[in-house]
């Protein structure tokens, strides 16, 4: 078979994606990768680096693409989001500070004051903050929560398993005077039978497991938030093979339990192995602190779990410090392992990033609840050399994390890796925050960016060329549900043979473009298809599409976009420039919302023409537009995450209100005017601080407790699901 030429396999390649993110049925899948060019366009599960074409991919691993891949592409879709990272306001400093929960004592409570009142943490705005209360609702009657527990055990474990596993209750969601609710449990468990508890108070709990056979010293610390359902929240445990313990804070050449020796141990040990953080050596509530003398060894083993949660279940309290060392502070280059609740910082030398995730035997392995700061001169994370083969099973997963004071980019994925990159908070990284480079692939989802400046290359996101030694393997960004903004930069720049599709994604207040398309000579241009993205309040451009750029889709173009962009506020007042194209073919924009015409049902096409668009307006497809009038019809799909605590940022999926006058270029907006859309979560109003046609950014006023309703109130109508359920 003849190779198709670059331009076509990128056009190839998204025009897959595309249909797969929408849910479209196909049924020629593999077809083009099989031999047959007339076959039809590629289905997702045919995608990326296979051996003659990038655009075939084996998703479930059974090295064969069929229709088998799609389950597993299907999944992922629709997996639940992440929540809003954990961490609070990042505060500048030398030594950034990490501030947990206090407790009162380094060791919790069996029976914690039912009173106490969660410390709320929201995640910073460019402008005004709206005000959330964190006082507990009064708990209904029925407002009893059940809990199940439950261990993990692999197969060929030597024993059977035994654990004792008990759990305080620390934040109460809703409030009772009557005591008629639990806030402690405790009981035995063995082999994979659950335990039930029941009557149990709504709140954020800390779980707490200790196991007893096989008798390896395992005890581990976890928070969740537990509701009052008609089904049972669920907490499980993995019991592990070994178990290895850091009791050193130091990094002693001859210590016999620091994190040194503990990492050594475990690449010479069958798996799974945990290594846990003494609860004595390092007490709950202060930072206990591994300041490295040289560069640690790198975790080549699999199936390893890092645990750096403290007593009280709070992550980011043990840091791996590198001291300015010029070496990563920790490197994984195995399968399958976890690193959970970690700091790592304070890496220097030259071109040292804080986390690196690099070779092609380094699949699978995800690090979530950490924060990773303070590379003097490389990445915050790395993942790199084909590291990850896959958006499934083989990918590595960064989530839930914060990624901040890197000296170039906050997340590169480079040399063919694949990654994916959920819920994370990421900030004041000097030179970009997100980026897939050189054959790099990112699934980005529900990820905060922003404010990210210092450098040259100083954008939201970033997807920049092919591998080098593979010129038809494009890196590739697929974005969800991602909230852009106030980087120096522009919030997505694409540049040459790479591949963007984004989805329900808001660029807005970048200093430059929201979204730059951008060819270079010799090395390609790239590829777009956007669709229910708001494009809106940026310094420059909402998207510029320069010369050269042969396929984009904004609206019913070749990779079948839905359209549902919304463009407005970009530039100065006196000359909106909200998409600017400056091709010479045809680019295919129907379906969006423009400034110009607003909600209005008859728009002006000339207004649009003349101050919506820039470059080559003539060149644009427009009809038909999309008023942004208020529909009868209004839906909501979904709302992630499924539980949050107050101040979590909420996305509604969904379709039927007004985007514009929801563009945040200043204030997130209460329920105050009724001519504008409108969410109330139990009927306590939730500021909207973003918007697209298709997706609604919310916080959260309160704390989970219960199911309850929300709704999305527009002029026209109500539009209402159950939210705070658990899984």
């Amino acid at each position: 078979m003849v190779a198709p030429s670059r331009a076509a396999a990128a056009a190839a390649v998204l025009a897959g994606f595309c249909m797969w993110a929408l849910g479209e049925s196909h049924h020629n899948l593999g077809g083009y990768c099989s031999g047959d060019p007339e076959a039809g366009p590629v289905f997702l599960a045919a995608l990326f680096a296979g051996p003659s074409l990038p655009e075939c991919f084996d998703w479930n691993g059974d090295g064969v693409v069929s229709a088998a891949d799609v389950v597993v592409a299907v999944q992922l879709v629709g997996e639940s989001a992440s929540p809003t990272p954990w961490l609070g306001t990042y505060t500048a400093t030398s030594t950034p500070s990490i501030t947990p929960t206090p407790s009162p004592t380094s060791t919790p409570s069996v029976t914690p004051t039912r009173t106490a009142t969660p410390t709320i943490t929201r995640t910073p705005t460019p402008s005004a903050t709206p005000t959330i209360t964190p006082t507990p609702k009064t708990c209904p009657p029925q407002a009893a929560a059940t809990l199940e527990v439950f261990l993990e055990v692999d197969r060929g474990q030597p024993v059977e398993s035994q654990a004792v596993v008990r759990g305080e209750l620390l934040h109460p969601s809703c409030a009772t005077a009557d005591g008629r609710l639990l806030t402690t449990y405790a009981a035995a468990l063995t082999g994979g039978t659950p335990a039930r508890f029941e009557q149990l108070a709504p709140g954020i709990w800390v779980h707490h497991v200790e196991v007893t056979q096989p008798t390896n010293g395992q005890v581990q610390h976890q928070r969740s938030l537990v509701v009052a359902a008609n089904w049972p929240n669920r907490v499980g445990w993995r019991v592990f093979r070994t178990v290895l313990v850091v009791a050193e804070a130091g990094d002693a050449p001859n210590g016999s339990a620091t994190l040194r020796r503990a990492l050594e141990e475990a690449n010479r040990t069958l798996g799974p192995t945990l290594i846990r953080f003494d609860d004595t050596a390092f007490p709950a509530g202060q930072a206990g602190i591994v300041t490295l003398r040289r560069a640690l060894p790198a975790l080549t083993a699999n199936d390893v779990t890092i645990d750096g949660r403290d007593e009280l279940g709070v992550p980011g309290m043990r840091i791996i410090d590198a001291a300015g060392g010029a070496f990563p502070a920790l490197v994984i280059q195995g399968a399958r392992n976890r690193i959970v609740g970690l700091a790592l910082r304070n890496v220097g030398g030259t071109d040292r990033d804080v986390l690196s995730i690099a070779g092609p035997a380094a699949r699978g392995n995800v690090v979530e609840q950490c924060r990773i700061e303070g590379s003097a001169s490389a990445d915050g994370v790395g993942i790199d050399d084909r590291a990850g083969t896959d958006f499934a099973g083989g990918a590595n997963v960064l989530r839930d994390s914060i990624i901040l004071g890197a000296a170039d980019k906050g997340i590169k994925v480079t040399g063919g890796a694949h990654a994916r990159v959920e819920g994370n908070w990421v900030l004041h990284n000097a030179n970009g925050g997100v980026q897939a480079t050189l054959g790099g692939k990112v699934y980005a989802r529900d990820n905060l960016i922003e404010r990210n400046e210092g450098a040259t290359a100083q954008n939201g996101f970033a997807v920049n060329g092919a591998h080098p030694d593979r010129p038809e393997d494009p890196a590739l960004l697929f974005a969800e549900g991602n909230l852009v903004r106030a980087n120096a930069g522009a919030g997505l720049l694409a540049r040459a043979y790479s591949g963007v599709f984004a989805r329900s994604n808001v660029f807005t207040t970048n200093a430059r473009n929201g979204a730059r398309m951008q060819p270079v000579d010799g090395a390609g241009a790239p590829a777009l298809r956007a669709d229910g993205n708001a494009f809106v309040c940026n310094g420059a451009a909402g998207l510029l599409v320069e010369a050269g750029v042969l396929y984009a889709d904004l609206g019913d173009g070749a990779f079948g976009s839905s359209g549902a962009n919304a463009f407005a506020l970009n530039a100065i007042p006196a000359l909106r420039r909200n998409l600017v194209f400056l091709g010479h073919d045809w680019l295919f924009a129907r379906g969006n919302v423009w400034e110009q015409c607003g909600a209005a049902s008859n728009c002006d096409l000339a207004a649009v023409r003349a101050r919506d668009l820039g470059g080559n307006a003539e060149r644009v497809h427009l009809e038909p537009v999309r008023s942004d009038a208020p529909s009868q019809i209004l839906h909501i799909d979904e709302v992630r995450p499924k539980l949050a605590p107050a101040g979590t940022l909420l996305r509604i999926a969904g379709s039927g209100w007004q985007s514009l006058p929801l563009a945040p270029c200043q204030n997130s907006l209460p329920c105050e005017d009724e001519t504008l859309p409108c969410v109330l979560v139990d009927g306590v109003p939730a500021p909207i601080e973003a918007a697209t046609p298709t997706m609604l950014f919310v916080r959260m006023p309160f704390t989970c407790f219960a199911p309850v309703p929300l709704e999305v109130r527009t002029a026209t109508g109500t539009a209402r699901i159950e939210y705070c359920a658990p899984e």
